[in-house]
């Protein structure tokens, strides 16, 4: 089966729940010390939907875990989510592997970001 991104952005309008998109900003290394200076973190309130669990070999109790997807509303979104950054939301932190954009002309109106524990 496949979806229009206005479909996408549909079923993030009717089942999406609203999470945090957490922005790292990567320091510049300071050699003398061995450290990163200047990183930081920035929280976005985004609307998103989980879907495509690939649970794999698990315990009963962990079902979470594993691979999966979450399509997240562009729309009025004024930052991109990168494979650096993470999801919080729906009692867990994840990190984000792959980013894919989609459009409707040149407005993007969705991505499908994977992500894992």
């Amino acid at each position: 089966m496949s979806f229009r991104a206005y479909d996408l952005l549909n079923i993030v309008k009717d089942f999406g729940k609203t999470l945090t998109l957490r922005k790292h900003t990567v320091g510049t290394y300071d050699a003398d010390t061995g450290t990163m200076t200047n990183a930081s973190t920035t929280d976005y309130s985004v609307n998103g939907y989980f879907f495509n669990y690939d649970l794999g070999i698990l315990g009963e109790d962990d079902i979470r875990r594993g691979r999966r997807q979450c399509v997240i509303a562009a729309l009025g979104l004024s930052v991109s989510p990168d494979s650096d950054d993470q999801i919080i939301g729906t009692d867990d932190t994840v990190n984000i592997t792959q980013v894919r954009t989609f459009y409707s002309g040149s407005t993007a109106l969705c991505y499908i970001v994977e992500v894992e524990e």
